[in-house]
Formats: C-alpha cells, structure tokens, sequence
C-alpha cells in the first residue's frame, strides 16, 4: 500500500524515474488500473453520498410545499409580461395548474408501497449509481486509449498495450480533486484543475510508455480528442446549415 501510495505521489509531480520503473514493471496494467478504479469510487464518493441522502429523505407535502414556493417565487419575475401579455398569462397559469399536479403525483408515487424499504431502496440506488459511474469512467478510459494507442504506434511508438494502459492509467491520480465537485461555486473549479492536472500527466504517461518526445505524445494524446471535436463541430454547422435552409425556405413558401 506505501508503494502505491508514493507511486501515485511521484505520478502526480511527473517524475520521469517512477513512471519508467512503473512501466517496466510486468503487472503494470493491473496495478495502474486498480489505481485509477479506486481513484475514481473516492472521487464519486462526495457525489454518491449526496445522492444517498437524497434518495434515503422522504419527499412529502412538506417537501413539496418548500419546492412549490421556490419555483413559484422565481416566476413571480415573469408576471410583469403576464400582465401586458394575455398569452403569457394563460401560459404562466397553465404551468402552475401542471406543476401542482405534477407535484402531487410525485407525493402520491413516492407514498406507494415498496418491496424493500425506502430507506433501503434508497440506499441501493445510490449504491449503483456510484459503482455505474465509476465502472463507466474506466469504460471511458478504456475506449479512448485504444485510439491513443492507435496514434502512437502510427507516429513508431514502442510501447506495448499493458504497458500503455497501466501507465496512463495513473492520469486519475490528479482527478481525485473532482471529489469536492458537488461543493458550490468552488468544488467545479477545484475539479477543473484536476482534469488539466490530469491531461497533463496522461500525456506524460503516453511519453514515458512509448518513449516519445513531448510534443509526440501530446500529438498522440490529443488528436483523438481534436478528431471528435472537430466532427461533431462540422455536423453542428451542417444541421444549422440546414435548419436555416429549411426555414428559409418555409417562409419564402
């Protein structure tokens, strides 16, 4: 466990002679892997007890009451407009008239007889929802490095894929900040800094693996991503393109 623990020390300040030794270790890949689940469950960890405590609480009239008037005083903005607008007032009216229904059938479902008990329910539901979305970052990972892998051995990289995988996996090390995530106005700053903390030391990673220089592995590292990017950016602009031709010439008809 202390080699563990100084192996994710020493991966998070990029030091060049522990990830070698890390690399040239033959039960790499299941070390780093191990590494980079527990990371991410400690990291959901904050997220998932929050969920908990949301799933275990009873949602009543009282509950119910508190979220009517939150959500009533902030469209009390809008009743400005439904003065000088009928049509916005029969509008705001009618959202009101579905909210309270909606409300009351919510109080009406979760007032319904259950197999297990809803605190126990409840606690299986955050349960999975914590171990899914752990397992789904690893699937992430996984999926994403495949092409990395694939860009590195095209660019004559040297590393093998258990190896590869069990190197970069360590990139999870930094993400342990996305732990204080849920925390308003601060945790998403603290988490953004782990992620860029993180594409830092997968690019390294991706260096030290297949004994690349540093703009090689960025080019490796990044252009999996940047391909996406770039094709969801193109049948963005397309669907527009096309949106606007539809409209146009809806109106020219």
């Amino acid at each position: 466990m202390n080699d563990m623990l100084i192996l994710m020390r020493d991966t998070a300040l990029l030091r060049e002679p522990a990830m070698e030794a890390f690399r040239d270790r033959k039960d790499a890949m299941k070390r780093g892997v191990a590494i980079l689940l527990a990371c991410f469950l400690i990291a959901g960890s904050l997220a998932g007890l929050i969920s908990l405590v949301n799933h275990v609480r009873p949602f009543g009239p009282e509950q119910a009451d508190r979220i009517r008037q939150e959500v009533l005083q902030g469209f009390e903005q809008f009743q400005f407009y439904g003065a000088m607008d009928p049509d916005a007032q029969a509008f705001l009216d009618q959202f009101t008239q579905n909210f309270e229904s909606g409300l009351r059938m919510g109080v009406e479902i979760a007032s319904l007889p259950t197999v297990l008990p809803k605190g126990i329910a409840g606690f299986f539901t955050a349960l999975g929802g914590w171990l899914t979305t752990a397992f789904g970052r690893l699937t992430a990972f996984l999926a994403y490095g495949i092409w990395v892998l694939l860009f590195a051995k095209l660019m004559g990289g040297s590393g093998g894929v258990d190896r590869f995988f069990g190197l970069t996996a360590l990139f999870a090390v930094p993400n342990l900040l996305s732990f204080f995530a849920p925390i308003p106005c601060v945790g998403p700053m603290i988490a953004f800094v782990g992620w860029v903390w993180g594409v830092v030391v997968y690019i390294k990673a991706v260096q030290v693996s297949q004994r690349f220089t540093a703009g090689r592995a960025a080019a490796a590292a990044l252009l999996p991503a940047a391909i996406v990017i770039f094709v969801v950016a193109i049948l963005s602009l397309l669907s527009m393109i096309g949106f606007i031709a539809a409209v146009s010439q809806w109106i020219g008809s």
